[in-house]
């Protein structure tokens, strides 16, 4: 018997549809993928992220994430490791993905987002009954 896989793969890097105005950074968030038989669980880090600067869209088999972390300008800079910047990834998502179903959530900087498999593709056990 063999075990069928299935990959979600990263788009050709693409620059933004638009050019920035900002001159601000445009940063590639990193992000973790995982894969289960009800669905694929995507985890990206967005430090200094609010929930109405995120942006998600799931179009032609194309997830897009983009976020916007702006400086959080709490008085005078006497150090910083984070600063403004824009994030922006692609990856092609498999067609056995139900995107009626997709779900997203933001908490503690990380975006989690859940993209459940359409039903006619999750493996199920099938009962033998006797004649």
């Amino acid at each position: 018997m063999s075990q069928e896989t299935t990959q979600v793969t990263q788009s050709k890097p693409t620059a933004p549809t638009a050019e920035s105005t900002r001159g601000r950074p445009v940063v590639a968030p990193p992000v973790d993928i995982y894969e289960n038989q009800e669905q694929y669980l995507v985890l990206a880090d967005l430090p200094g992220v609010k929930t109405d600067d995120v942006q998600i869209r799931f179009e032609d088999g194309e997830l897009t994430i983009r976020a916007t972390r702006n400086d959080v300008g709490q008085g005078e800079v006497l150090g910083a490791e984070f600063s403004a910047a824009d994030y922006v990834r692609r990856f092609s998502i498999p067609e056995t993905v139900d995107a009626s179903k997709i779900d997203a959530k933001l908490q503690a900087g990380v975006l989690e987002l859940t993209l459940p498999k359409a039903s006619r593709v999750r493996p199920r056990q099938i009962s033998v009954k006797t004649a």
